[in-house]
């Protein structure tokens, strides 16, 4: 049988090593940080060329750089907001909800920018998502859930019911 007193001698030394280490490796952690700053950061004057929204699946496999090359805008045209509309046509908006990444308050938030049909979400340019994000989503999230190309299917799918 162990005597107590060793273990709880044993129990304060590996106490002792786990606090060295974890200082040990927050040093090393601090000093690598430092060392791998990037010596050129930018700052609030640097312009910021503007990319075309890729998904995250294009850009783990590398496929569509050519359908989505980098677009670089004039200063003037780098956020427009998006042609809007009086009211719904007919009286009927469409249900913006079936956008993957579209739910009841983003749709909201849309109707009240004037857009309320798939055909006026398929026609944004990056200049008219650069605004938009900046009012109803999250950085990259209007590309990222690939709302424009979802509305594009959406808008030429055939209508089930012709009310």
């Amino acid at each position: 049988m162990i005597p107590l007193s060793h273990v709880i001698e044993i129990g304060l030394l590996m106490l002792a090593a786990y606090v060295v280490g974890c200082a040990t490796g927050y040093a090393a952690r601090l000093a690598l940080r430092h060392l791998l700053r990037p010596r050129d950061t930018l700052t609030a004057s640097t312009p910021i060329p503007v990319a075309a929204p890729q998904s995250a699946a294009r850009r783990l496999a590398r496929v569509g750089a050519e359908e989505q090359p980098a677009i670089k805008l004039p200063a003037a045209a780098a956020i427009r907001r998006p042609p809007e509309l009086p009211g719904p046509r007919r009286n009927k908006p469409d249900n913006l909800r079936l956008i993957k990444g579209i739910g009841a308050k983003t749709e909201s938030a849309l109707q009240d920018l004037g857009i309320y049909h798939f055909d006026q979400i398929a026609e944004w340019q990056p200049a008219h998502v650069a605004w938009l994000e900046g009012r109803i989503a999250i950085k990259g999230r209007i590309g990222r859930e690939q709302w424009v190309e979802q509305a594009t299917l959406l808008a030429t799918a055939p209508r089930s019911n012709a009310a």
